[in-house]
Formats: C-alpha cells, sequence, structure tokens
C-alpha cells in the first residue's frame, strides 16, 4: 500500500495563515446568496456559508485566532455589521447548545452510575431473598448501566466538547470584508 505524506503544518501556512491569525475566505457572489432563501426578515444566513464556515474551522487548530473574510462588493457599512452580529450569534449559540447537551450528558451519566452502583448492591442483598438467577440478572443490569454512565461521562462528552472548542473559536472569530478574494502563493 502507498503512503502519501503531506505536511499539514504547510499546507496551513500556504491556505490559511497570515501572521498568527488563520484566514477563511467566503466568497458572496450577491446579497441574495447570502440568506436564506425562506427567511423574510433576513436574519438567517445561508446554511451552505456556514456549513463551509465551520468545516474549515476544523481544519485549523485551537491556537490560531480565526478570521471570516468575506468577499463582497455589494453590501453597504450597515449591512457588514447586521451580518458580523448574526455570524457572531450564530455559533454563540452553537455553544450554548453545546454547553446544554454536556450538562445534561454529565446528569444522565451521573444518574446511570448511580442507579447501576444501587443495583449490583441490591443484587448481593437480593441473594437471600430472590435466589441467585434474580440476583445475576440485576447484577448485569447494574454494570451494564454503570459502564454506560462511565461512558457517556468519558468518551461521549468529548464529541461535543471537541465542537463547543471549534464553535467557540468561531464565535470569537473576527468578521472582515473585501471586495475582492487575494488568493496567496
Amino acid at each position: 500500500m502507498k503512503k502519501y505524506k503531506i505536511d499539514y503544518n504547510q499546507y496551513l501556512l500556504d491556505d490559511y495563515i497570515v501572521g498568527d491569525t488563520a484566514v477563511i475566505k467566503v466568497l458572496i457572489d450577491d446579497k441574495d446568496s447570502l440568506y436564506n432563501k425562506l427567511d423574510p426578515r433576513k436574519m438567517l444566513l445561508d446554511k451552505s456559508i456556514l456549513n463551509y464556515i465551520t468545516e474549515e474551522a476544523y481544519k485549523i487548530p485551537y491556537k490560531y485566532n480565526i478570521s471570516i473574510e468575506l468577499c463582497t462588493s455589494s453590501l453597504a457599512d450597515s449591512e457588514k455589521s447586521r451580518v458580523a452580529k448574526i455570524i457572531k450569534n450564530y455559533y454563540a449559540a452553537k455553544v450554548s447548545n453545546c454547553d446544554s447537551v454536556i450538562k445534561i450528558n454529565v446528569i444522565k451519566s451521573l444518574c446511570f452510575v448511580l442507579l447501576g452502583t444501587l443495583m449490583i448492591i441490591y443484587s448481593f442483598l437480593g441473594y437471600k431473598f430472590f435466589g441467585p438467577v434474580y440476583e445475576e440478572i440485576i447484577m448485569i443490569v447494574g454494570w451494564v448501566l454503570t459502564w454506560e454512565g462511565v461512558d457517556l461521562l468519558l468518551l461521549s462528552n468529548n464529541e461535543y466538547k471537541v465542537k463547543r472548542k471549534n464553535y467557540k473559536q468561531l464565535y470569537n472569530a473576527k468578521v472582515i470584508f473585501s471586495d475582492k478574494v487575494e488568493l496567496k502563493g
């Protein structure tokens, strides 16, 4: 099997990094393509733009600050500040959502561990009353609940913690506007 090598640091330097900031460039052809077509108030950006920004940010290490450069000449200054605020609010909501999911997962995992531990203890005490088969069933269920809680706490939350870091990095991003796309290299 042939291995392909890529110098990831050089790739970042060539395509994203300017000084100590990573720049994500987004080309906006016209004002109509900026907003979600179904939003009559023009308070939501088009999902393809937000998805593109998010996907590009996943490539950038946390040590870099991010600037989101919207390349368009069709926006007035008031519209530019409004778009920057919409982007900031979008990623603030994403961070808040991740915080909520993490908090719920911690509560669920603690409940699983507590319930599982109580069932294991009960299986030892219930042996005299219900017999060995019932004891084994309760013990197995108790261990499954305990390990499910540990898995939820240690492994499943990591996905949301990574997303939260990326969304927070984008929330703190500086939104800038330019009239044209300048390609590096």
